[in-house]
């Protein structure tokens, strides 16, 4: 007996794995939208939505990162309010204290933070912005790295990528003009990096120094989803924490 897949995989590989991803991305917008016919409390339908992201995330990104409902912290007690998708490291950095959706993760181990609404609109683009900037303005340590060869100086602190994920847009052009306006204004630590949703496209501007981007049609979740990774990819791993700092508040 034929198997089918192999055989679509042998005549032509490229469109087979096209189908594949699209068909993750369909399943994933039925999956949304069960949750909305199913959950009738606004509030839960919340935590539904967001716990279908944060699964989509963990399910594509590698083991070195950790994707949480969670507030972050610095070294001088400072905190976030609770941020709806967060993306931290999970190989050198623990949370410091909480569980379940209310973590506290260090400042310094965030790689990126996303909002998450049913409907994307201005007001919730201009919500995500507060989000991200009450992240980008904690203070994060980084300290001296020691290895065999010697010590190396901190490594730079990592841009924080921030953004708005959702399942379409509310304007009627979708992420057309009137939404790149209200992306576009939003500047210095409230400035979003990826607007992403599961059936309007996606909005990104990744690419440092360059002009944000718009996609949408059949697979742009998968493709949005894609260029996240690259992203992160690019920041290869965030700075060590100067431990010493976090250790200070418990001297007196």
């Amino acid at each position: 007996m034929t198997n089918k897949a192999k055989k679509e995989s042998k005549e032509d590989g490229k469109a087979f794995l096209k189908g594949r991803l699209i068909d993750v991305e369909e399943a994933f917008v039925l999956d949304l939208k069960n949750r909305q016919k199913a959950v009738t409390h606004p509030g839960a339908l919340g935590d539904a939505t967001e716990d279908a992201w944060i699964e989509l995330l963990q399910r594509y990104l590698p083991a070195r990162y950790r994707v949480a409902k969670a507030f972050a912290v610095d070294h001088l007690g400072s905190t976030t309010d609770q941020l709806d998708c967060l993306i931290y490291d999970a190989h050198f950095t623990p949370a410091l204290f909480g569980k379940d959706k209310h973590l506290y993760v260090p400042a310094e181990a965030v790689y990126a933070t996303f909002e998450v609404r049913q409907t994307i609109s201005a007001d919730d683009l201009d919500y995500a912005a507060d989000k991200v900037a009450s992240l980008r303005v904690l203070q994060r340590t980084s300290a001296p790295l020691e290895s065999a060869q010697g010590i190396s100086a901190p490594k730079p602190l990592l841009p924080i990528i921030g953004g708005l994920l959702g399942m379409n847009a509310s304007w009627s052009d979708g992420l057309g003009k009137a939404f790149i306006e209200r992306f576009d204004s939003l500047k210095d630590t409230k400035q979003l990096d990826l607007v992403l949703t599961a059936e309007s496209g996606f909005c990104d501007r990744l690419d440092t120094g360059r002009d944000p981007v718009i996609f949408s049609g059949s697979g742009t979740l998968m493709r949005g989803l894609f260029r996240l990774l690259r992203a992160l990819r690019a920041k290869a791993t965030v700075a060590a924490i100067e431990w010493e700092k976090y250790e200070a508040v418990l001297e007196d």
